[in-house]
């Protein structure tokens, strides 16, 4: 059986108000990172983990990476699907006053179109050289617990599988919209 929750979570990992809290390790190494060297990146070896509490289920199928280019000279908008590679039950904090949550971690790859979508965005790089990039993570959620109401989450990102995760998004909450979960 399917399930909706109101939409879909989208996890702006530049550019998200609200709840995010983006680490400032990230925004350093992310500042360092230009649509380049980005350019660079071997796409089979991009790596995403998305880790959501216990009760709840990502829909790996529906789970996509995004990424936005702009620059002088145009933009492009590429959504790179991802894989399941496996997941493990950890825990993450949710914040400096709180203890830690049971969490569900999918590790993530890109399919075969997800790497050809990002080959496409290199090409783009390479020939417009934008000066702006955004990306975000698409998960809808395929079960949640009855009666919720919001979903926390946390986003890592790797672009080479010699250097470690980034983390994107550590701790968001997300609202569910109308009637709420049900399964």
């Amino acid at each position: 059986m399917r399930f909706i929750v109101g939409g879909l979570f989208v996890a702006a990992a530049l550019v998200m108000g609200g709840c995010a809290s983006i680490p400032i390790s990230t925004a350093l190494q992310l500042s360092s990172l230009s649509p380049s060297s980005l350019a660079q990146t071997e796409p089979s070896q991009v790596r995403v983990k998305l880790a959501v509490p216990e009760g709840y289920e990502l829909d790996v199928a529906n789970t996509r990476l995004k990424l936005a280019l702009t620059g002088p000279s145009g933009s492009s908008t590429g959504e790179m699907g991802l894989s399941g590679l496996g997941t493990v039950r950890e825990s993450r904090s949710a914040g400096v006053f709180s203890s830690n949550v049971p969490v569900l971690t999918y590790s993530l790859a890109l399919t075969p179109d997800g790497i050809q979508e990002l080959k496409r965005l290199q090409r783009f790089m390479v020939a417009n050289k934008p000066d702006k990039f955004n990306f975000s993570v698409k998960g809808p959620l395929s079960k949640a617990p009855a009666g919720a109401r919001e979903v926390t989450f946390w986003v890592d990102l790797k672009l080479s599988l010699a250097e470690p995760f980034m983390p994107l998004i550590k701790g968001a909450k997300i609202k569910f919209e109308g009637s709420g979960a049900s399964s």
